[in-house]
């Protein structure tokens, strides 16, 4: 399904509200609707949109580099098992693209999902931030949960109202896309993370304890998805010897390889 026909499939249901679509829908919306909305792999290309190099707004179409990589998440959905991942790649592929666009979805399709995203800098962890801000502010009203906070370090999707009554009725998604840089050794500590993106590890500051921490915060059940990316940076870092553990077959990470 191309964003032409999603959008038209749209104008079919215009009469659900955002809150509708939020809890589940209707007897009379068909497996087709259904299937636009909660299939990341046809959402995403349907109605998310970024930026091209030229500045202008444009379809999140997968390239080829991303279809592998999303065929790898599935293949590990649908075999029972947590998504993990761990990408070594080249520059300018598309990769945190494609997984601000998964863990966007998965975070607004569902109640009480948690997604973290962290960069070995603050700058490279907000331009990713800023992707998924993006997907909402171009988002049809309709297809935009309610939010309650949009700020340097929070999307979170919860009911604004300062009304308590209104609140209990209709609390929102209570789901939250958060950001957080390597340089914090403790960063996930006290909390639980069901998607992870783990950004350019090969440059982290502090790349055993951080991650570390990451991962405690991380259940280890199917339903989590964890993903580091990174571009190579020498031998015998904490990247180096995690993608060579995968390579061997001794980590719960699956390697994928992306020249």
């Amino acid at each position: 399904m191309n964003s032409s026909e999603a959008n038209n499939l749209l104008d079919d249901i215009t009469g659900y509200t955002p809150q509708e679509l939020e809890y589940g829908m209707t007897d009379e919306a068909n497996e087709q609707v259904y299937e636009m909305l909660y299939d990341p792999y046809i959402y995403i290309q349907a109605f998310l949109k970024i930026q091209d190099k030229l500045g202008r707004l444009t379809d999140l179409v997968f390239n080829d580099t991303q279809k592998k990589l999303l065929e790898a998440i599935r293949r590990q959905e649908e075999a029972g098992k947590p998504v993990r991942l761990i990408i070594l790649k080249a520059r300018q592929m598309g990769i945190s693209t494609a997984v601000a666009g998964l863990f966007y979805h998965k975070t607004t399709s569902q109640q009480n999902v948690n997604s973290m995203i962290v960069a070995h800098k603050a700058d490279a962890s907000t331009a990713i931030f800023d992707k998924c801000k993006m997907f909402y502010d171009n988002l049809a009203p309709m297809l935009q949960p309610l939010r309650k906070a949009s700020n340097a370090k929070e999307l979170l999707f919860e009911n604004p109202s300062p009304n308590p009554k209104t609140k209990r009725e209709m609390p929102g998604l209570r789901s939250k896309i958060e950001i957080e840089t390597a340089v914090n050794k403790d960063a996930g500590r006290s909390k639980t993370i069901h998607n992870l993106h783990i950004s350019e590890l090969a440059f982290w500051p502090y790349p055993g304890e951080t991650l570390a921490s990451l991962m405690q915060a991380v259940p280890n059940q199917p339903g989590t998805t964890v993903i580091i990316e990174s571009t190579a940076n020498g031998v015998g870092n904490v990247f180096y010897t995690e993608v060579k553990k995968a390579q061997r077959g001794e980590s719960v990470f699956e390697l994928l390889f992306f020249p």
